[in-house]
């Protein structure tokens, strides 16, 4: 299995591929099918990305983890991709004329090779420091969040295969590199300061990326749909489009892919419990890719979604918790309303996870513009970089694999004329 302890992947060509999500796993066996080098960098405890927390993939709803599997299978197994999972890049810089990228790994201090999943450690540790992560990990294994753990030694005690050492320490990984893409995706933006959103104040208004692990066949309630307060069967659903997207104060674009984000869920929602109703509030129904309107016009008269044109100005717990409040104009009817929920879903909070480049503070010197990370480019504008999937634009799976493509092919077009 590739990784940097089995694969001392160090030829000179290498390509840095940055985000392990479905568009870092397609640039990286593209490249590498095609004899080129990789080094596939990862922040997170597993390849997959984004996509390993979804249910379903719109528009043809078979299950996110089938095919995604497979990829990162392949991509964990092939000989010219070495995987740096819980790692980031620190810099990318340019010394005695080559190229190369600083690499911080943080240790996993459970040994993948030797971890046979039997869950000891985890009903042993005090701090509940340990959990499987993602469940369809490849290969599997448990992970020690290293925020919560206490350092006891409990768990290595226990541990039957001496998979456990708590004494690892931060890692600085040096590779050479002649190319860089970055596939970052996207995550969840805080909505807090937006108040007329009410997030954080009742359990019941989840964000689209909660709602879809809450509801997920896969998760912790096999696809049941319940509400997070009381566990009892909600009457009614309201999905609220473009909470902190085209909105000068969060995200002034349009996230691309929260419409159908909606149809999908709300369509899910009817399969699952047709006594649920589900509203949708929008600003305009946005289905951009092939067969997504017609995706669209099967969810809302097949399923019999309600669709309500406006953006709501106030939603707020009631009293007691019994229910959300929503206060909305129907632009259709131009009446204003407000209307009990049992759940609120907002949707399109979603933002790129490396944001772009500021302009450079030196000949020498540039500092990406980031939420989560920061890192420095010390002479190596000589490096060429790509973008693709949602760290590029607002991107669906299927955009985010094209564009995956087209990043390879540009790469290799590259090297195949410099030599």
């Amino acid at each position: 299995m590739a990784g940097f302890e089995q694969n001392h992947n160090t030829a000179k060509d290498a390509v840095l591929v940055v985000g392990g999500g479905v568009a870092g796993i397609t640039a990286s066996l593209d490249l590498a099918d095609a004899g080129q080098h990789v080094h596939l960098v990862e922040n997170n405890h597993h390849l997959g990305g984004q996509v390993s927390g979804l249910d379903k993939l719109y528009p043809t709803d078979h299950c996110a983890f089938c095919p995604l599997w497979t990829e990162v299978q392949k991509c964990m197994e092939h000989p010219f991709i070495t995987v740096h999972t819980l790692s980031r890049v620190k810099e990318l810089k340019k010394e005695n004329g080559t190229h190369s990228a600083v690499i911080l790994k943080t240790p996993r201090y459970i040994d993948e090779k030797k971890c046979i999943v039997c869950g000891r450690c985890v009903e042993e540790c005090p701090a509940n420091a340990i959990s499987p992560g993602w469940e369809h990990a490849c290969p599997p294994s448990f992970v020690i969040d290293e925020a919560l753990c206490t350092k006891c030694g409990d768990c290595t005690e226990i541990c039957p295969s001496g998979a456990i050492t708590l004494e690892l320490q931060e890692e600085e990984i040096q590779l050479p590199v002649n190319d860089v893409i970055w596939a970052t995706g996207f995550k969840e933006a805080d909505l807090s300061h937006l108040k007329e959103y009410g997030s954080g104040t009742h359990p019941d208004i989840m964000t689209s990326m909660e709602f879809e692990e809450w509801t997920a066949e896969a998760g912790a309630n096999r696809g049941t749909v319940i509400k997070r307060s009381d566990r009892a069967v909600p009457a009614n659903i309201a999905f609220i489009q473009c909470a902190g997207a085209r909105d000068l104060r969060m995200i002034p674009s349009c996230s691309a892919v929260c419409c159908m984000h909606a149809f999908k869920q709300a369509g899910w929602v009817k399969r699952r419990n047709r006594t649920i109703a589900c509203y949708i509030f929008y600003t305009d129904l946005r289905t951009v890719g092939r067969d997504y309107y017609r995706y669209s016009l099967r969810e809302f008269h097949g399923s019999g979604i309600n669709l309500i044109r406006g953006r709501p100005g106030l939603i707020h717990p009631l009293p007691g918790g019994d229910g959300i409040a929503v206060q909305f104009e129907d632009t259709a009817t131009q009446k204003r309303q407000i209307r009990k929920f049992d759940m609120v879903i907002l949707n399109g909070n979603i933002q790129p996870s490396l944001m772009q480049l500021r302009p450079a503070q030196s000949e020498t010197t540039a500092v990406p513009q980031t939420d989560t990370e920061g890192f420095v480019m010390t002479g190596a504008g000589e490096v060429s970089d790509f973008a693709c999937g949602f760290g590029r634009e607002p991107a669906d799976v299927a955009e985010s694999v094209i564009q995956a493509s087209a990043a390879a092919m540009s790469v290799l077009n590259k090297e195949s004329d410099q030599r």
